[in-house]
């Protein structure tokens, strides 16, 4: 750090990541859910499904989302869809991540650390669609099932994901 001012903006941009809102292309599921509340969430279910977790992956999960601050909550079906803007917005994200200075970056992460935060991050998506469920809110039904499909579709032969499975499977029970 070349003096106290820059660490302290430093420190207020990564805070500040922790501000934004998720879901605001379908506000009608987001419930006020901000970054900090899915990291702290995805930690959880990080540490509880794996607790050994590796530093790394305990540091990327807590930042995976801070580059929202410059680049916003942009949905992963916009992203699935537009290619091109998927990798526009994935170089922002890296350039934003290096001005932060983030500890870990996606790329420091083996593979099996990949699979794993990418995991908790999209079960932390269908348990935040379970809960709105649970309230009567049918509208986060199709988030839900899609999350469900999408662990299903990339990890199903992961060691691992029987015990995620049967979380689904007790989900989709009680919806």
């Amino acid at each position: 750090m070349k003096n106290k001012l820059e660490f302290y903006e430093l420190i207020q941009k990564r805070l500040r990541g922790g501000d934004v809102l998720r879901y605001h292309t379908r506000p009608e599921v987001a419930d006020k859910q901000d970054v900090a509340a899915h990291s702290w969430r995805s930690l959880v279910l990080l540490t509880t499904l794996w607790p050994d977790a590796s530093k790394n992956s305990i540091l990327f999960v807590l930042y995976h989302d801070v580059a929202e601050l410059e680049i916003g909550d942009v949905p992963a079906t916009t992203k699935w869809k537009y290619k091109d803007l998927a990798k526009t917005l994935s170089v922002i994200e890296n350039d934003y991540e290096e001005l932060l200075r983030l500890p870990v970056k996606y790329a420091d992460l083996t593979e099996e650390e990949k699979q794993k935060v990418k995991i908790v991050d999209i079960l932390e998506l269908i348990f935040h669609c379970h809960k709105q469920m649970q309230k009567g809110n049918s509208l986060a039904r199709d988030i839900f099932y899609r999350g469900i499909d999408f662990l299903h579709s990339n990890f199903k032969y992961t060691k691992d994901y029987v015990l995620i499975e049967t979380v689904l499977e007790k989900m989709k029970g009680e919806s």
